[in-house]
């Protein structure tokens, strides 16, 4: 209990501000909320986000919160849209997510593209929900048309779908990495690849981001925010989510691990993967496409909207705001 009173009760020593990630502050103390999905600070459960929510609304009208930092606009928006806001629509603002730029030259190789898909080789079940099936299939279309291709996918894969994809396994030109690999060697697979395939299921901006930081662009899903950071024909490519996959109730972006999203990706949508494979076709066909799209994504992780520098100043302007 002491324990227990000691985080929810006071403040740690000699703060100033609390910067809280998704999830709420009950102290008597300032606090910032910074919130991927408006659920996420209670869990993903959308029953007990309707039964809490006022919960959530009290503690961002509390005079101790200083704002509400949503990771996209389309999360700032399903906040307004869901929470009665009328007490602290003003502390609610979007905040762009940013990854560290990298120092490297990008080389190019002309003899042959390489596609690649990451997926996790220390959480289960990311291979399907990160699109992985959809980009095996996808790749079987386009190594008919295309002989210069290959793929790299760097994932843990259940037993189950190496059984059921065993041929798109065993394809000469698919590549498995499904072990540890330290970081040196993830950057390298980044730096030698030529387009990041990642059709996810869920708004995953993280390893976006990191692909677009190599230089990479990125093919994906286009559901909740994720158009705010991959551009579509800007910085990559987007596909319409398949229309047997719930991506929204009541308003309200849907878990992947919710059981009717999980139902509905046991089997791939052809739709999806027939635009997933013309979408990389117009890459493979287009060097100078590809790299300039490429480039862009660079940039925008460097300078641009999804910039440290841009979320640095953003967050400074928030914390003299809280202190002020």
């Amino acid at each position: 209990k002491a324990r227990w009173d000691s985080l929810t009760k006071s403040p740690p020593a000699g703060a100033a501000l609390t910067f809280a990630s998704n999830h709420l502050v009950f102290r008597k103390e300032p606090w910032v909320a910074d919130i991927g999905r408006i659920w996420e600070v209670i869990g993903y459960n959308l029953n007990h986000f309707r039964q809490y929510r006022h919960i959530i609304e009290e503690a961002f009208a509390s005079e101790y919160c200083k704002g509400v930092l949503c990771w996209t606009e389309f999360s700032r928006n399903t906040c307004l849209s869901t929470l009665d806001c009328r007490a602290f629509d003003r502390k609610i603002e979007a905040l762009p997510l940013a990854v560290a730029p990298r120092n490297f030259t990008k080389k190019f190789d002309d003899t042959r593209v390489r596609l690649l898909f990451i997926g996790s080789a220390n959480l289960a079940g990311q291979f399907e929900l990160r699109g992985g099936k959809e980009v095996l299939e996808a790749f079987d279309l386009l190594s008919i048309r295309h002989k210069n291709i290959e793929l790299i996918v760097r994932s843990d894969i259940s037993p189950e779908t190496k059984t059921r994809y065993a041929r798109q396994l065993a394809h000469p030109r698919v590549h498995v990495i499904d072990g540890f690999l330290p970081r040196e060697e993830v950057e390298a697979l980044y730096l030698t690849s030529d387009i990041f395939l990642f059709p996810c299921h869920y708004e995953s901006w993280q390893i976006s981001l990191e692909a677009m930081s190599f230089e990479l662009p990125v093919i994906s899903i286009d559901l909740e925010g994720v158009g705010e950071f991959i551009r579509d024909g800007e910085t990559g490519c987007l596909v319409r989510e398949s229309d047997r996959v719930p991506t929204l109730q009541d308003g309200l972006p849907l878990s992947p691990l919710y059981p009717q999203v999980l139902r509905a990706l046991r089997d791939t949508d052809p739709r999806v993967v027939n635009d997933l494979a013309e979408k990389a076709s117009l890459l493979i066909e287009n060097p100078a496409l590809r790299r300039k799209m490429g480039a862009a994504g660079r940039w925008q992780v460097e300078h641009g909207n999804n910039s440290i520098a841009r979320r640095n100043a953003l967050l400074k302007d928030v914390f003299d705001r809280a202190a002020g």
